[in-house]
């Protein structure tokens, strides 16, 4: 391998990419000016209870914990189950807020930074960035980009940016551009091919249980194997 690569020299052309074996492409970006709603909360509870009413779920991410704390108690005060993960949660205790979003026990998770909570979350349909156009690390093109990521497994998935100054910022419209010319192609691969997008993974069946695993084990959760034991260190 490496001796024919040697041989073969730097390759002209670079290879990227971007279409899934699923064939779900990014997910369609839309930027809600927040000052014309007299504020964000309840354009999100509408979209938040739509991909309820749809067994699909949603990851809402503010700017700091005090925030992201004060939205989810909105959130549950208005009968959406809701809770914040934050650095405050214990690492067991995230993995047990993440299965239940995934169960449907819960149907939103809110918080500071869900880029690495939101890694593997087929159900998640819907991402929203409240203060998208804040600069900063986390509202930074490669942070948005990340973030919009997190429904790109889901066949309807959407991101929504959320502006409080009416305006989009370059991170912003970096990011979405990214993110269009990613779909763009991915759906025109899928249109050429006859793909049609099927759901990325098959932890939950059709009516959100859990579906049956392999009797020797095979594909238990970190949170079952900890329970068995498997899991710990010596």
């Amino acid at each position: 391998g490496a001796e024919m690569a040697l041989l073969c020299g730097p390759s002209p052309r670079v290879t990227e990419l971007v279409v899934r074996p699923t064939g779900i492409p990014d997910p369609h970006v839309a930027v809600v000016d927040v000052a014309p709603l007299g504020g964000y909360e309840d354009h999100l509870l509408a979209q938040i209870e739509a991909r309820v009413a749809r067994r699909e779920r949603t990851l809402v991410t503010c700017i700091t914990k005090a925030s992201a704390e004060a939205l989810s108690d909105f959130l549950s005060g208005h009968g959406v189950s809701s809770i914040a993960l934050h650095s405050g949660v214990k690492p067991l205790e995230r993995l047990r807020l993440l299965a239940q979003l995934r169960s449907g026990e819960l149907d939103v998770l809110v918080g500071c930074n869900l880029l690495r909570e939101g890694l593997d979350l087929p159900e998640v349909s819907l991402v929203c960035v409240l203060n998208a156009d804040k600069q900063g690390l986390l509202r930074s093109t490669t942070s948005l980009i990340q973030t919009i990521g997190r429904a790109a497994r889901h066949v309807n998935g959407v991101a929504l940016l959320y502006s409080e100054s009416g305006r989009s910022s370059e991170a912003m419209e970096q990011a979405i551009a990214e993110t269009n010319r990613r779909r763009a192609k991915q759906l025109a691969h899928n249109e050429r091919n006859l793909i049609v997008p099927r759901a990325a993974g098959t932890a939950l069946g059709a009516d959100g249980a859990a579906e049956p695993r392999a009797p020797d084990g095979g594909g238990a959760s970190i949170l079952e194997m900890l329970a068995r034991g498997g899991g710990a260190a010596e």
